[in-house]
């Protein structure tokens, strides 16, 4: 009777069409929204030999503490040089824990050095093991990667031509529910987390398993070799498009954007990817270059994908490592059908030629196999100009306007400032209900620096709409309008919605550092000394809090505090310029011409022509 009742209460009937298939499943007992995940360990117990193959694989493997039996870095790593920023990095080991050091010299002397120590080796070491560390919960990835196939370090992608972020990059939940299980995210933060998992575990491809292992231990047990078990999801049970938007959930990279409401958890395997997120990739005439996670992408350009049932499980076992399957594995799915290679002598390795590995625009050091399946001698050189297309949404046929808007938004901010996108944007958010177009709204005119409009925007908002999004998302849109309040003097505005974007998201950083700085500008110096305590208790690296503590004491005229802190500014950035700014004014404050020409010389010596320094260096001359 119980199983009858699971079975009942849940009998709902979904159509898939995809391919001019219409298939249809019922919809399983794990895509409750209450249903638990209870972790790999759980499934390993009843799972033994699935579970040791798939921790063997790139997604079981794609990340892990940083021990030695976990990195691929050999016990002397090599020692790397970002030449536009001066900084050498240098990973070592302490007994069994990876610290990387970045230092610089002048002449022989080391004038600046950091020690951090890796808490995470991300990347199962089939291509690359990069390094994030953890500072009270909050998560970054710092400036040295290991590329194993050519045995070479260097820095992240992103990371060169002087976009070195040193230890600043967050990571969001973007970034890791891609690369690993669902975490404990903290509400209210971007890199924050109360428990980091170890590794893509089996509940990202089958669904949280909290319900399975409930009745299996009270012997509950479906032949399966005659039904499903509608208590966890079984890829394979399922139409051919819902078993892809399990694949292209993560090996579909691109500009993510979220459905109002939904999060990058929400996803459960059996569901449609489109109802969660739309991912968007920038289409041009005249190219055929890709990025490194867009095999979803290639494979749907290829004509053995279009004209079969091919899914990404037709060729690989995602319970087995790629580098641990039999010789010519791949060139028996390829013979599977294409019936004219069985009659050939000798076929091996078909991909290298209709899949030839190549380099991926986005990642250095590394060769992929490319997933556009091709006949070689239709494979073109193309030599022409890359002609903008647009932005198209690979997962979704039909994105919203909505959607469409917060795509351009999102692309111009964090790949591409290029002004198309902002008028795209802008050309779809019209096309868009008001009341979901809000934050877009919001976003396109700070984006454009368009103060003005973007406060007459907010004034004419009703703030009853607030409930549809994220408390993130609100926040961010808060701490936008108080910066376009600044912008224009009003100071009272600006602190009223600053204060309001930290009660919605308390552990975003920056919020409470802008709160700060005008806290001090208004001679509010007992909150700001409150809300500086907080932030250095919340992450005490990061430089600004420092900073902020040095102004505010030359304010309070506690110079020798106030050196102290700028100083400590400088061991987490050495070229922190509003650090030597402050420490100039502080010389100038207590009449020490000498060491404020110095700090201005070192000002001048970063940014030749940084207006204030020289202003500064001919006055005091």
């Amino acid at each position: 009777m119980k199983l009858l009742f699971y079975f009942s209460s849940f009998l709902l009937i979904f159509y898939s069409c995809e391919r001019g298939e219409v298939k249809s499943y019922k919809q399983y007992l794990n895509h409750n929204d209450t249903v638990k995940y209870v972790g790999k360990n759980q499934c390993k117990l009843c799972h033994m030999d699935i579970y040791n193959s798939f921790v063997e694989t790139g997604m079981g493997s794609s990340i892990s503490s940083s021990i030695r039996s976990k990195s691929n870095m050999s016990d002397n790593p090599n020692l790397i040089y970002d030449s536009i920023k001066d900084l050498f990095y240098k990973p070592y080991w302490l007994k069994d824990s990876l610290w990387i050091k970045e230092f610089r010299l002048l002449n022989s002397d080391t004038v600046h050095l950091l020690n951090n120590k890796v808490n995470y080796i991300i990347g199962s070491g089939h291509h690359t093991n990069s390094h994030l560390f953890e500072v009270n919960g909050y998560v970054h990835q710092m400036p040295y990667t290991y590329y194993t196939q050519d045995s070479i370090s260097d820095l992240p992608p992103g990371f060169e031509n002087g976009n070195n972020s040193r230890f600043t990059r967050e990571i969001n939940m973007e970034c890791m529910t891609c690369h690993n299980a669902y975490p404990e995210h903290v509400d209210g933060s971007n890199n924050k987390y109360n428990h980091i998992p170890q590794g893509i575990d089996c509940e990202r491809c089958h669904g949280p398993g909290e319900i399975h292992v409930k009745q299996k231990l009270l012997g509950e047990i479906i032949d399966t070799s005659k039904y499903i078990d509608y208590s966890i999801v079984n890829p394979s049970k399922l139409p051919l498009d819902l078993q892809f938007d399990i694949c292209q959930r993560c090996h579909l990279q691109g500009t993510a954007i979220l459905h109002q409401g939904k999060s990058f958890t929400d996803f459960k395997p059996g569901e449609h990817l489109e109802e969660i997120m739309d991912v968007y990739l920038p289409r041009f005439e005249n190219d055929n270059s890709f990025i490194m996670a867009s095999h979803v992408d290639r494979l749907k350009q290829s004509e053995c994908f279009n004209n079969s049932d091919m899914t990404c499980v037709s060729c690989h076992n995602p319970h087995k490592s790629v580098q641990l399957v039999e010789k010519n594995y791949f060139d028996k799915k390829c013979m599977d059908c294409h019936n004219v290679c069985r009659d050939e002598e000798n076929v091996s390795d078909c991909f290298v030629c209709h899949m030839p590995k190549t380099s991926s625009i986005d990642i250095p050091h590394v060769s992929i196999s490319d997933h556009k399946i091709a006949i070689p001698n239709k494979i073109s050189e193309v030599t022409k100009e890359k002609i903008f297309i647009g932005l198209v949404s690979i997962n979704n046929n039909s994105p919203t306007n909505i959607s469409r808007a917060m795509a351009y938004l999102k692309r111009y901010e964090s790949f591409e400032k290029n002004p198309i996108y902002l008028d795209s944007a802008y050309y779809y958010l019209n096309q868009s209900p008001k009341s979901l177009a809000f934050p877009s709204f919001i976003q396109y005119y700070y984006l454009k620096k368009d103060y003005y409009s973007l406060i007459n925007f907010y004034l004419s908002t009703d703030t009853n709409s607030f409930v549809n999004y994220t408390n993130e998302v609100i926040a961010l849109s808060l701490s936008r309008t108080a910066d376009a309040y600044l912008q224009n003097g009003l100071i009272d505005n600006a602190k009223y919605l600053f204060k309001e974007s930290i009660l919605r998201a308390p552990f975003i950083v920056d919020f409470k550092l802008k709160l700060v700085s005008l806290y001090i500008n208004s001679k509010e110096f007992a909150n700001a000394l409150i809300l500086l305590d907080d932030l250095k208790s919340l992450n005490p690296r990061r430089k600004e809090v420092f900073l902020n503590y040095g102004f505010l004491y030359i304010n309070l005229k506690e110079y020798d505090k106030a050196k102290k802190n700028l100083l400590l500014s400088l061991k987490f950035d050495p070229d922190y310029l509003l650090a030597y700014e402050n420490l100039a004014l502080l010389c100038i404050k207590t009449n020490n011409i000498k060491n404020a020409n110095s700090y201005l010389l070192k000002i001048l010596e970063i940014a030749p022509n940084h207006k204030n320094a020289n202003l500064l260096m001919k006055k005091i001359n």
